[in-house]
């Protein structure tokens, strides 16, 4: 579906108008704890299992009085505030799995945006779910538009619309669809891929629930849909994008007392401005994900995920494993994967790993958490054939500028993070880059070769690509809606700053400064 520029910018404006009106005013007298808008504000994403249930459920009104018939309805102060956290709570990763029980609940009595448009009993059979989300977020990028320091400059606002349809049949099957809408206005150089999507299909499929045993549930889905899974290193929806990754495909999913695991076969979809999306059909991503949850305070990940490509070609088998978790007030994670196969007609054999060291002051003002991290991704004397990131959340870890993808690079960085205020969240992160191998190129988000000739790039000189300094802060203005303000700057290295490297004629430092609103509904 095509619609011109000009009515394209007035019905944004009237949707904007709408719910900002529509959702001033909408905050509880609780304060809130900081819910992340996206995944990208969330650092250090919590519940990183497969998919939870938490929406596999039907809960209906009549059901949830039938269940505490006869059992007193306390509504203290600590209902309350577990009444908060759910209302903060309820928006996930991937909109298939938010959580509106809480609605629900006696005890709960206050409004949101969008409440009710949940919860929608069907008849004699089933719950309905409408909703979604209006996000705007302003670039200003100096010296970097593009992939890498290209001394280009762009100022560009990015608009994206999401609208949601959740029908729980019963508690064995349901119906999901997600429609996207985005746009870029008031660019000067042409848009990013991952920038523009004219009302296509995000999510539809549907889920059946064909086994039950006392241990857990056995689930099947098929249809198009997002896939999020662990810390995002290696498969994420990408929510920093205007766009979002999607696939399309079939998964068998359990989940357990002790574990959660994902076995699945789907497709890529790349976005297209004004076409309906489809499958890659060159293309094949397939695996299984899994995470024992039985230990408290501590996750771990194991995974095999496959990646094939027909055209390029190449065949990526990748295994893995993640433990993240904490003793006290010290914070640890570890991940690392092999990666093996074939890439055009060479061996490929690769891999990485991040190890990370924090510690939580609880008991000091502001509530400071400090981070120190290494990661590590190989390269190859072969170009191109260094490990892959398959489909990650890269904008999360290496840099908020998106200068470099997990491949033949070092990264030691430190990671502060801080609330003033229960609302309010600061986040201060140092990268200091450097190529893994010198005989391989320098390696952009999207994982081809720096520089303006990747054909045949530059690869000698120094190994030293720079360093990076990323700001930014968080505000909950209510729990559904928050604005982002952030801030970063890159120290181009001497790799760059090489007079005898042809690839990159611009030698001086880049800065972004972003500014993000989002209100989900």
């Amino acid at each position: 579906m095509f619609i011109d520029l000009q009515t394209r910018y007035w019905l944004q404006i009237a949707v904007v108008a709408g719910l900002l009106f529509g959702g001033s005013g909408l905050q509880a007298e609780e304060p809130y704890s900081f819910v992340s808008p996206s995944d990208l504000t969330s650092v250090h994403l919590e519940g990183v299992t497969a998919e939870t249930t938490e929406n596999m459920e039907s809960i209906q009104s009549m059901d949830y009085l039938e269940s505490t018939a006869g059992s007193p309805v306390v509504c203290d102060e600590k209902k309350k505030k577990e009444l908060a956290a759910q209302v903060a709570g309820a928006y996930k990763g991937v909109y298939y799995e938010n959580n509106f029980s809480y609605l629900c609940d006696p005890c709960y009595d206050d409004w949101h945006l969008g409440e009710n448009f949940k919860r929608i009993c069907v008849g004699d059979c089933g719950v309905f779910d409408l909703g979604g989300e209006y996000r705007a977020r302003y670039h200003n990028e100096n010296n970097f538009r593009g992939l890498g320091p290209t001394g280009r400059d762009d100022n560009f606002l990015l608009q994206r619309l999401r609208v949601y349809g959740n029908y729980q049949i019963n508690d064995w099957a349901r119906v999901y669809a997600e429609m996207l809408h985005a746009t870029s206005e008031f660019e000067d150089f042409a848009p990013r891929p991952i920038e523009e999507n004219y009302w296509n299909l995000q999510n539809c499929f549907a889920d059946i629930k064909f086994l039950e045993t006392c241990e857990g549930e056995y689930w099947a889905r098929y249809g198009r849909q997002e896939l999020l899974y662990g810390a995002q290193r290696t498969v994420s929806p990408l929510d920093w994008a205007n766009t979002r990754r999607t696939f399309e495909g079939a998964k068998v999913f359990y989940r357990g007392s002790n574990w959660d695991v994902d076995a699945f076969g789907v497709r890529p979809i790349f976005p297209t401005r004004d076409t309906f999306d489809t499958p890659n059909y060159d293309q094949a991503f397939y695996g299984i994900y899994s995470t024992y949850k039985g230990k408290k305070d501590q996750t771990l990940d194991l995974y095999w995920l496959a990646y094939e490509n027909n055209a390029r070609p190449f065949n990526y088998q990748t295994l893995g494993s993640r433990l993240k978790g904490k003793r006290g007030e010290l914070l640890y994670e570890a991940e690392a994967a092999v990666q093996f196969g074939t890439f055009t007609d060479n061996d490929h054999s690769a891999g990485f790993y991040t190890l990370g060291l924090g510690h939580e002051f609880s008991d000091i003002c502001w509530k400071p958490t400090i981070w120190t991290y290494y990661d590590w991704a190989s390269g190859d004397s072969t170009i191109g054939n260094g490990y892959d990131h398959l489909f990650p959340l890269a904008h999360k870890y290496l840099g908020f500028m998106d200068i470099f993808g997990r491949r033949n690079i070092t990264d030691i960085n430190f990671l502060l993070t801080a609330a003033p205020d229960p609302k309010l969240k600061l986040l201060a992160w140092w990268h200091i880059f450097n190529r893994q191998n010198d005989e391989d190129a320098a390696y952009s988000v999207v994982m081809t070769p720096l520089g303006t000739n990747p054909t045949n790039p530059f690869t000698g000189g120094s190994k030293y690509l720079g360093q990076e300094l990323d700001l930014m802060a968080s505000y909950t203005i209510s729990p559904h809606s928050d604005l982002v303000l952030g801030y970063s700057h890159f120290f181009t290295g001497s790799f760059f700053e090489n007079a005898a490297n042809p690839d990159f004629p611009y030698k001086g430092d880049a800065d972004f400064f972003w500014a993000q609103y989002s209100l989900r509904f």
